[in-house]
């Protein structure tokens, strides 16, 4: 009788981590965990991660000017993103304007 090869549970959830939906969605949860790192600190404090779908990842920013700024540094964010992954877990980011629900006192 063959022993059967054992394999470590580490590399086993490793593979279930990259063939797997949910090891997917567990990569992109990442996002919003090491958003301050991968947006840096700078465009991090101005606009957050609202979705993905369709492999698009979707920023909230707080003003137009910091959209434009975002824009201008999205391929170094879905760089950074995608090299966390190991993979191309974003392929584009597209940027919204916050919308402030909260009422705006009226002008004195």
């Amino acid at each position: 009788m063959k022993k059967s090869k054992l394999t470590a549970i580490g590399k086993i959830l490793d593979e279930m981590k990259r063939s797997t939906e949910l090891g997917e969605q567990l990569e992109k949860a990442r996002i919003w965990e090491r958003w301050n790192e991968l947006a840096g600190p700078h465009l991090s404090a101005h606009g957050l991660p609202r979705g993905i779908r369709d492999n698009v990842l979707y920023v909230e920013a707080e003003s137009p000017v910091w959209m434009h700024r975002f824009a201008l540094r999205k391929w170094d964010v879905i760089k950074r993103i995608n090299a966390m992954a190991d993979r191309e877990l974003v392929s584009d980011l597209f940027v919204v304007l916050r919308d402030d629900e909260a009422p705006q006192p009226p002008a004195e």
